[in-house]
């Protein structure tokens, strides 16, 4: 049973996931208004109770988060812990994802990089095959989710020189897919569906790490 909370924009745009207590706190404070409660459920406390939140909204507008941070747990987030190549996503005997055993691979291996002068820098540069656009060799667009088997069979070739096929074009994640990125091994609620978008491809998803804010 989550706690977890869906924080929207005051347009009602999703924004993240946040705990309860999170919830709570901001909600104590005029920042938000409670769109939705899990129903039979209270939040109490030495001297008042209420309705525990499922979807909290600003008050005012907030701008979107034009920047998500790249490293290693967001990049398997974003593809949720799933190998790019094989599509397998290994998991613990409680269903959680078995980081442990999943890797980050370079679409295009740093050793077919080229590097370029800029002033006094050096930059290793590669060439996506999708789209002939030029990347940092370690970017979102480089770098995927990749089984330890996988990579290894990868080694410094492309996927196609390894005989290996690309399940999706890695990307830089936009404000939506932050909140999926947000989203832990809990079924999404049936409280929070009407706040996100039918065509999300994570409408379903159930993959829910609280924010730590």
């Amino acid at each position: 049973m989550t706690t977890a909370v869906l924080l929207l924009n005051a347009d009602f745009n999703p924004i993240k996931v946040i705990s309860w207590e999170r919830a709570v706190c901001m909600f104590l404070d005029g920042k938000v208004r409670v769109i939705e409660e899990y129903a039979g459920r209270l939040v109490r406390s030495a001297s008042t109770s209420m309705g525990s939140p499922a979807v909290v909204a600003l008050i005012k507008y907030a701008d979107s988060p034009s920047k998500i941070r790249f490293n290693r747990k967001n990049v398997l987030a974003r593809d949720r812990y799933t190998c790019q190549y094989c599509a397998v996503r290994p998991l613990t005997k409680s269903g959680n994802p078995r980081i442990e055993d999943l890797t980050l691979d370079h679409v295009v291996p740093r050793a077919q990089a080229r590097h370029f002068r800029r002033g006094n820098a050096s930059e290793a540069l590669v060439t996506l095959p999708w789209n002939k656009k030029q990347v940092p060799v370690t970017c979102w667009e480089n770098v995927v989710c990749a089984c330890m088997d996988c990579n290894a069979l990868k080694a410094d070739r492309t996927p196609a020189q390894a005989g290996l096929t690309l399940r999706a074009f890695p990307h830089r994640p936009t404000v939506l897919d932050a909140v999926r990125m947000g989203l832990t091994m809990t079924r999404i609620p049936n409280e929070w569906r009407n706040y996100l978008p039918e065509n999300s491809v994570w409408r379903d998803y159930w993959d829910i790490e609280l924010d730590s804010d």
